[in-house]
């Protein structure tokens, strides 16, 4: 089993490595998400950083199965993507880190 750990308060003083890091671990939770290999994932950072961070990414992966079942076009996809865009604002507020996927 695969084990990420994403620290948000070091990811705070974020520079181009970070950056690629917390990219690459998203890539990776999310194929988690969507069946691929079994992880663990630790979040470190304050309650609503942790919050924010994780409503965002649930949000993520609702906008990319609606994404797949109906289309890019389709109003459920749509409504995901705002939601998700709303989500993606108030992680970034929160944590002053920007969302690795836009």
């Amino acid at each position: 089993m695969e084990a990420i750990e994403i620290n948000l308060s070091e990811h705070r003083m974020i520079n181009e490595l970070r950056y690629s890091t917390l990219g690459s671990q998203m890539k990776r939770i999310l194929s988690a998400m969507f069946g691929g290999t079994k992880t663990s994932l630790t979040v470190k950072g304050n309650q609503r950083e942790i919050d924010s961070f994780l409503e965002a990414l649930v949000k993520e992966k609702k906008y990319m199965t609606a994404y797949l079942a109906y289309g890019l076009n389709d109003p459920r996809t749509l409504n995901n993507k705002a939601k998700l865009s709303n989500s993606v604002v108030k992680f970034e507020r929160e944590t002053g880190i920007k969302w690795p996927f836009k």
